[in-house]
């Protein structure tokens, strides 16, 4: 019995993805020097660090874990975990007092029992990427029929609009941008691509005019016109954040300087910019290459993939990455309006670990499936 034990870990190990996983590990490391350097600027508590601490093993153990686990299943038992992702979700639109709403924040997305506070558009994400991904694998031969279509869009609509009207815009178009990636991996016609630019372009100023989108997300877009004119309090954080990322210059004042400066959201939304005047241009350069590397290996292994669900399941995570990665560095280079998006593995979030490690561990999950194939 032991030694049958010891080969299924033998062989669990070969399948295993190392060089994702040392990423990760690498990405999740510096994660927490970094934020830990903000303890000692008491930018944030000891307490948060600890607990980002304690997220990112729960989370490198569950990565490990599912990718010990067949996408295959995890895909078809998604009448277990959608509906809890979903449900939790739900509940914040409730008058429990879970609900939690924090403070300086524009959305109640986010249950809070005692200390512990967890934001379920985080994991309805993974739920999202297992249910599309599994849709667009049985409708693949006859993607292109309007009926298909119209289903694939009310699938990819509906957790869009759910988080949008819980007030979340960051983690709505993050849905959005998972859709358009995953659904046109799956070989939709070029006609529905262009029907879809027609509509949205139809649509976009309506939607602006309407009073759906709510005038402080309005002035968000409007003050990147002319920041260095605009009202104080609308542009004053994303242009204090790019002076203190561009402080460190080329090395940096060091992990420990006396000398940081500090801006809302500095471990969160702004963590790009305490890297910059922690470690310089050279640690944001290490950040955005950790975080392409990761990238670039998951869609490799989106290539490798045996079967169209695995790789549409990577390009699923894939887009979630890049689109939160290049959003947060661009809202930090004044170049896209503050959106409340954070930068994977990176930023202080315990539910953000948590599901980006469980995302990259099913990408883990369908590499060593192609391995297994191999």
């Amino acid at each position: 019995m032991f030694q049958t034990i010891w080969e299924e870990f033998v062989r669990y190990v070969r399948r295993l993805d190392k060089v994702l996983l040392l990423l990760c590990l690498a990405a999740l490391t510096f994660g927490c020097v970094i934020l830990y350097s903000e303890v000692q600027a008491e930018f944030i508590t000891m307490s948060k660090w600890k607990m980002q601490v304690i997220c990112a093993g729960i989370g490198i153990a569950a990565l490990l874990v599912l990718s010990a686990i067949s996408y295959r299943f995890l895909s078809r038992v998604w009448f277990l975990h959608l509906p809890v992702t979903l449900g939790l979700v739900l509940l914040t639109f409730s008058s429990l007092p879970i609900v939690y709403k924090p403070d300086n924040t524009d959305d109640a997305a986010w249950l809070r029992y005692g200390s512990l506070s967890l934001q379920p558009s985080e994991l309805l994400k993974v739920s999202f990427i297992l249910t599309f991904a599994l849709h667009l694998s049985k409708v693949r031969d006859e993607i292109n029929k309007p009926s298909h279509i119209l289903l694939l869009c009310l699938h990819g609509a509906f957790p869009c609009l759910l988080i949008f009207k819980q007030g979340d815009m960051g983690s709505a178009l993050v849905f959005f941008f998972i859709f358009l990636c995953m659904f046109f991996t799956a070989g939709v016609s070029w006609k529905y691509v262009l029907l879809g630019m027609g509509v949205a372009g139809v649509a976009a100023p309506v939607v602006w005019f309407s009073g759906l989108i709510p005038d402080y997300l309005k002035n968000r877009f409007l003050v990147l016109a002319d920041l260095e004119n605009a009202a104080l309090k609308e542009a004053y954080q994303q242009l204090q954040g790019r002076q203190i990322l561009g402080s460190g210059q080329i090395f940096g004042k060091g992990l420990f300087s006396d000398d940081f400066v500090y801006v809302f959201a500095i471990e969160n939304d702004m963590i790009l910019a305490h890297v910059g005047q922690a470690l310089g241009f050279v640690g944001c350069a290490a950040v955005i290459l950790l975080l392409l590397a990761i990238c670039v290996k998951i869609l490799l292994i989106a290539r490798a993939s045996r079967d169209p669900l695995g790789c549409y399941i990577c390009t699923g995570v894939f887009a979630m990455l890049l689109f939160q990665f290049a959003v947060n560095v661009g809202m930090v280079l004044c170049v896209l309006p503050v959106i409340g998006i954070t930068l994977p593995l990176f930023s202080q979030g315990g539910t953000s670990v948590v599901t980006t490690c469980l995302s990259v561990g099913l990408c883990m999950s369908v590499s060593a499936g192609s391995r297994r194939s191999g």
